[in-house]
């Protein structure tokens, strides 16, 4: 299974953490970054990382609190 990285980014930028998971596939990585979007309320955007290559930056939408691609 490939390996993903996620990095949720405050709105200004700053990095908050990183989570590392095994997962099947990109769309597998998809629904993960929604959930570390979800776990991480003050995160504006997660990226999500196979290997060296942006898979997917996953942005919150500022004005209603969901989520926008």
């Amino acid at each position: 299974m490939p390996a993903y990285i996620f990095y949720p980014y405050l709105a200004g930028g700053s990095g908050l953490t990183f989570e590392a998971v095994e997962l099947t596939d990109d769309e597998a990585a998809m629904a993960q970054a929604l959930k570390v979007l979800a776990e991480h309320g003050s995160a504006a955007e997660v990226e999500i990382w196979r290997d060296d290559e942006l898979i997917h930056r996953e942005r919150r939408d500022a004005g209603c609190g969901s989520l926008a691609t």
